[in-house]
């Protein structure tokens, strides 16, 4: 074996980026494997070890190559540098005792020692510096504890991944009634409350086929052909016997401690909330026959309006016995005035206070496409948004996911996890475990004022006074080389330690009794701060705690009338007269999706025509999931307003396809938005296909569609569209309308004004 010798190699790395680890690459001698043995628990080192690791080997290096183990902090700043001289089989690097934080650790081999080329990467590993917590799961519920994590089924080492969450003192997670029951290999719900320290919100969905109601929803064959296989399970309500006695048997293996119940998961895409309400009765009757002090509740969106999913499930009934809700706050979620005014509304709907627990949020860091983010800035969310709905009061908070499947580059969904999909830690799960160590068990006492767009909570953890900063513009660049930043004086008497966002402590000491304290939008906690401050802490929100944007006005389309219908041949050559809106997205390139729309009427149509440029045309999902792939979603409502969110009676939405499954292109109306119902607008006039360098459609929908609205110069309604592109290269592109900056799919009230004139 060769002598190596130690040797510096930063000047050869670059800059680390954090979207995503670089991939390992071939050593200089074919024979040479290098592999970090990972410490267990998944690359987490309490805060008081040494970071130390096992390299295996399989073969030599080549004559005079050196290898060096290279250990960085998040901004590619070298830490430690080791070299592997005496080279073995297995051998042991120790960098000792780091200070708290995330790190990465690379394995290097330089061919001759020499330069000029950069060093191979070997191998390499993402690791954490941490604070261990040793609390039983009684001290987490009695302490008033609430971090946790959502974990997943697809983790390869489950006790690992447990073992984890509790060394972090993420105690809280979700888990489906009969979590592992009909996999031996995987954790089954009574090992992960008897093996580990941890409590759960408990999702009580799903049910044997057994209990598949064939009388209120015909035979099992035909629904799934209709709704797809498998969808029964979460959309259809069971036959009460079969399920009461099913669920009891999956309450007998739940200890009597874990006594959370949290009903179905985003039920508002699955059923109408009258069936919900029925369902969340349904089970609230077994579980309180079984379990009479349970804490039961349905999952929410959170939303107050009167077409809401929320308000029209507690109009059917279905919140009478609840004691909580279970929220998902994925979008705005560190809004705290509109989670104190659904608070307020539902308390006031039901007549009595309720808990919440969070069993869903989080970020991603996709790293290509439009929905393109930094782990870092997934960092950054994740603590910003754990900190926010932990001074709400909220009773758990799980944060959504441990492990992403990181299978699809330019689709968020897949980037939500907060270690990578082989189970080393991210930058996020850090940040999150730094504010449950920061302020978890904490009181939330109120703000303090620093001036507009500067959130700073102050929490009284056991006597010891917490804020957390921040400093978010939104009218401002938020990029990295322009993010915004302001400066900020915290009067102290001794002095002032500050924990950053991954954990680091850095001690400031006071000029003139203060301290000058930079902010931007990664989240600190400060200690040390004058007691005096508390004297101006309120718990009221100022209104002008942050910039207020001026809201865009929705736009007001003025769409011509056809004296003769349109020839549908996808050419558009009629559609002068008719008003034009272009579908925007800057980070798509236009090559692959942008288009451009037409709106139009006569006396027996709404008019849509569309070109769209698109380099594949592809749809092949079944009808309730067309907006998926190539589609333009329609959205129509007969009833112009400017308040009342929800989709209401007269509310509607459309799918129009170049192409489908059935090999033609498809006019289709969502029925019921809940279950996905959609049909085909059978009397809808129609051109829907390829077209010059994509696609075109040419769609005159019956007025008789609209329940018989009847249409008039002067009349106006609310219309918008939103364009899906997806390639078999990547998931699903957005473009909305170029001319409403307001529009979302979700609230008509953004919808533009469009007025049918001569």
């Amino acid at each position: 074996m060769s002598h190596l010798t130690l040797r510096t190699q930063a000047s050869r790395l670059g800059a680390l980026c954090l979207t995503g680890l670089l991939a390992a690459s071939a050593a200089p001698a074919d024979d040479l494997k290098l592999n970090i043995v990972r410490h267990y628990p998944n690359n987490l080192f309490d805060s008081k070890e040494s970071v130390a690791f096992s390299v295996k080997a399989k073969g030599s290096p080549a004559g005079g190559a050196e290898i060096v183990a290279r250990l960085t902090d998040e901004n590619a700043k070298e830490v430690a540098v080791k070299s592997l001289s005496e080279f073995q089989e297995q051998v042991e690097i120790d960098f000792g005792i780091q200070p708290r934080g995330y790190y990465e650790l690379r394995l290097l081999v330089d061919a001759d020692g020499d330069g000029p080329e950069e060093p191979s990467v070997a191998d390499m590993a993402s690791l954490g510096v941490v604070d261990f917590v040793n609390r039983s799961a009684k001290e987490v519920r009695d302490g008033n504890y609430v971090f946790g994590l959502k974990w997943w089924a697809g983790i390869h080492d489950q006790p690992e991944m447990m073992e984890s969450m509790s060394k972090l003192g993420l105690q809280w997670t979700r888990v489906i009634q009969h979590e592992g029951m009909n996999n031996e290999k995987r954790l089954n719900i009574t090992e992960i409350f008897t093996e580990y320290p941890m409590n759960a919100a408990i999702k009580v969905e799903r049910f044997p086929v057994e209990a598949y109601d064939e009388e209120r929803y015909g035979p099992l064959d035909e629904y799934s052909k209709l709704h797809g296989r498998g969808h029964w399970v979460i959309k259809t309500i069971p036959k009460r016997d079969v399920y009461s006695k099913w669920l009891k048997e999956q309450l007998t293996r739940i200890p009597e401690e874990q006594n959370v119940f949290e009903i179905w998961n985003e039920a508002w895409d699955k059923m109408s909330p009258e069936d919900f309400a029925e369902l969340c009765q349904l089970v609230a009757e077994i579980i309180l026959e079984v379990r009479p002090d349970a804490i039961i509740g349905p999952n929410l969106k959170g939303l107050t309006g009167k077409y809401e999913f929320d308000a029209r499930v507690i109009e059917a009934g279905g919140m009478e016995r609840m004691k909580m809700v279970a929220l998902h706050p994925y979008s705005n979620p560190t809004d705290r005035k509109a989670y104190r005014e659904f608070k307020s509304w539902i308390e006031k709907k039901v007549g009595r206070e309720l808990k919440v627990y969070i069993t869903e949020y989080g970020s991603h860091s996709t790293p290509e496409g439009p929905q393109r983010q930094s782990e870092i800035q997934q960092a950054r969310n994740i603590a910003q948004r754990s900190v926010v709905l932990y001074s709400n009061g909220v009773q758990g908070l799980v944060p959504h996911i441990a492990v992403s499947s990181e299978s699809n580059k330019t689709y968020w969904d897949d980037w939500l996890g907060l270690f990578r999909r082989n189970e080393e830690p991210k930058p996020a799960i850090i940040a999150h475990a730094t504010a449950a160590r920061m302020i978890d068990g904490s009181e939330y006492l109120g703000d303090l004022w620093f001036g507009t767009a500067v959130e700073a909570m102050v929490f009284d953890r056991k006597g010891t006074g917490v804020l957390a900063l921040w400093h978010i513009d939104p009218t401002l660049d938020r990029s990295e080389e322009n993010a915004s930043r302001k400066e900020i004086e915290i009067p102290v008497d001794g002095e002032l330690v500050v924990t950053n966002i991954l954990g680091r402590e850095t001690v400031l000491k006071p000029e003139n009794g203060v301290v000058n304290l930079t902010l931007d939008e990664s989240p600190v906690y400060v200690t040390g701060f004058k007691d005096t401050l508390l004297a101006d802490v309120s718990r009221e929100l100022r209104p002008d705690r942050w910039p207020v944007d001026q809201v865009p006005p929705r736009p007001v389309r003025k769409a011509g009338k056809f004296t003769t219908p349109p020839v549908l041949d996808g050419k558009l050559d009629e559609w002068d007269h008719a008003f034009e809106v272009a579908f925007v997205n800057e980070a798509v390139n236009a090559k692959d999706a942008s288009g451009i729309s037409y709106i139009s009427w006569d006396g027996d149509h709404l008019w849509i025509g569309a070109y769209m440029r698109d380099n594949e045309i592809l749809n092949q999902r079944v009808l309730g999931k067309l907006y998926q792939q190539d589609s333009i979603e329609l959205f129509v409502s007969t009833e112009p307003r400017d308040t009342g969110s929800g989709f209401g009676p007269n509310d509607h939405q459309f799918f129009l396809t170049p192409t489908s499954t059935l090999g033609k292109g498809l006019v289709a109306e969502m029925t019921q938005r809940e279950s996905g119902e959609v049909v085909l607008v059978d009397d809808a006039v129609y051109f829907a296909g390829p077209s010059g360098w994509g696609w075109a459609v040419e769609v005159g929908i019956p007025w008789s569609t609209f329940n018989d609205f009847k249409p008039e110069p002067g009349t106006k309604l609310m219309l918008d569209m939103r364009l899906n592109d997806a390639d078999r290269s990547h998931e699903r592109w957005k473009l909305d309308p170029g001319d409403n900056d307001r529009f979302s799919v979700f609230d008509p009230v953004t919808w533009g004004f469009v007025e049918l004139v001569e």
